[in-house]
C-alpha cells in the first residue's frame, strides 16, 4: 500500500512556506484539509525535498511554531485538546496508523518529563527532512498544549524554539531518534469528585458522558475514565450497570453524537471524522455508526444534506 499523510500536515508546511519562502510553492498548490483528510505521501516528500535543498533542516524543525497560523481542522483540534503528554502522544501515533503512513513514530515517555521518539517503517527509511518535519511538529504540539520550556534533544544538542531556524545538524545525523523534553512542573488539575458525590441533577452515566465528550478524540479506556471520576474500574462499571448502562455503551453514544455533528456541520472527510471521534480505524467507525443508526456515515451525510432537520442530532434510542 502506498503511503499517505495528513492533509493538515501538508497544509501547515505550506502555511510556513507562504510566510518564509513562497517561491518554493510554485506548482505545488495547497491541499484543502476540509476537502480530503489524506493526500499521497509524495506530496509531502516533494515539499520537504524543496525545503531541504534551499533552507536545510532548520525551517522543517521550526514548522511546529506555525501551528497558530494553520488551517483549523478537526484532527488538529483533537491533537491540541489533549489533557496530558501521554494522551497527546497516543493521539499522534493513532493518527499515523489511521492514515496508513508508511513511516511511523514510536513515542515512549522519558522521566522526569519527556518523550523518546523513534522513526521507522517502509521499504525505504524516512529521510532526514521528513524526520525533521515530524520532530518539529511534535515539539510545536508540546508547546501548544501548555508544556513549559518544551525543547528538542538531538544527540547532545538541545534545541529550543528560538534556535531552530539556524540549526546545523552534525554530519551523518538522520534524526531517526530524538527526544522532546519539557519542564516537569505542571499546573495542578482540579480534583475529581468522590464516589459518593453526584453531579447536580445528573446520574453517573451522564457525568461519564460529559467527561468522554470533553475529549472524544482520545482513546478512552475504562480505567482512565474511572480514575478521572475517582472510582475504581470495577466500581464504576457496577454503578453504571445499576443505571442500565455500560462503559462501552456510554462511550459509543458520545462518539455517535460527535460524529453526527461533524457529518452534518462540516465538509470533513469520513476518515478524519472517524479519527476525531476516537476510533482506532475506519472499519470500527463504520460498524459502530451503522449499529447505532442503521446507516453508513456516507449515507447519513447524504440524507442530512437533503434534510437539515437531522442537524439537531440523531435519535439513537436505547444504547446497547
Amino acid at each position: 500500500m502506498d503511503g499517505f499523510t495528513s492533509t493538515g500536515l501538508v497544509s501547515l508546511l505550506v502555511r510556513a512556506l507562504e510566510e518564509v519562502d513562497p517561491g518554493l510553492l510554485r506548482g505545488a498548490g495547497r491541499p484543502d484539509p476540509m476537502d480530503q483528510a489524506i493526500v499521497p505521501e509524495a506530496a509531502k516528500l516533494d515539499l520537504v525535498a524543496r525545503v531541504m535543498a534551499r533552507h536545510g533542516p532548520g525551517l522543517l524543525l521550526a514548522v511546529g511554531q506555525y501551528l497558530r497560523a494553520a488551517d483549523e481542522t478537526p484532527a488538529l483540534t483533537v491533537l491540541l485538546h489533549s489533557a496530558d503528554p501521554d494522551v497527546l502522544a497516543g493521539k499522534w501515533m493513532r493518527l499515523e496508523r489511521y492514515h496508513h503512513a508508511s513511516h511511523r513514530t514510536r513515542i515512549a515517555p522519558v522521566a522526569p518529563a519527556g518523550w523518546d521518539c523513534r522513526r521507522s517503517g517502509g521499504e525505504v527509511p524516512p529521510s532526514l527532512g521528513a524526520n525533521c518535519l515530524i520532530a518539529g511538529l511534535l515539539l510545536g504540539l508540546a508547546g501548544a498544549v501548555g508544556l513549559q520550556d518544551a525543547r528538542l534533544e538531538v544527540g547532545t544538542q538541545v534545541l529550543r524554539p528560538a534556535d531552530l531556524r539556524g540549526v546545523i545538524l552534525p554530519s551523518g545525523e538522520t534524526l531517526r531518534r530524538f527526544r522532546v523534553r519539557w519542564s516537569p512542573e505542571r499546573v495542578a488539575e482540579e480534583p475529581a469528585r468522590g464516589e459518593g458525590v453526584e453531579a447536580a441533577g445528573g446520574a453517573l452515566s451522564e457525568r461519564l458522558a460529559d467527561l468522554l465528550a470533553g475529549d472524544i478524540g482520545r482513546s478512552w479506556r475504562l480505567g482512565d475514565a474511572a480514575a478521572r471520576l475517582a472510582f475504581s474500574g470495577r466500581s464504576l462499571q457496577r454503578r453504571l450497570n445499576a443505571e442500565g448502562r455500560s462503559f462501552s455503551s456510554v462511550l459509543r453514544r458520545a462518539r455517535m453524537r460527535r460524529a453526527t455533528e461533524l457529518l452534518t456541520g462540516v465538509d470533513t472527510g469520513l476518515a478524519e471524522i472517524g479519527y476525531c471521534c476516537g476510533y482506532a480505524d475506519q472499519a470500527h467507525f463504520q460498524r459502530d455508526f451503522r449499529r447505532a443508526t442503521n446507516l453508513t456515515p456516507g449515507a447519513f451525510r447524504q440524507i442530512a444534506r437533503g434534510n437539515r432537520q437531522l442537524h439537531s442530532g440523531a435519535d439513537f434510542g436505547r444504547t446497547r
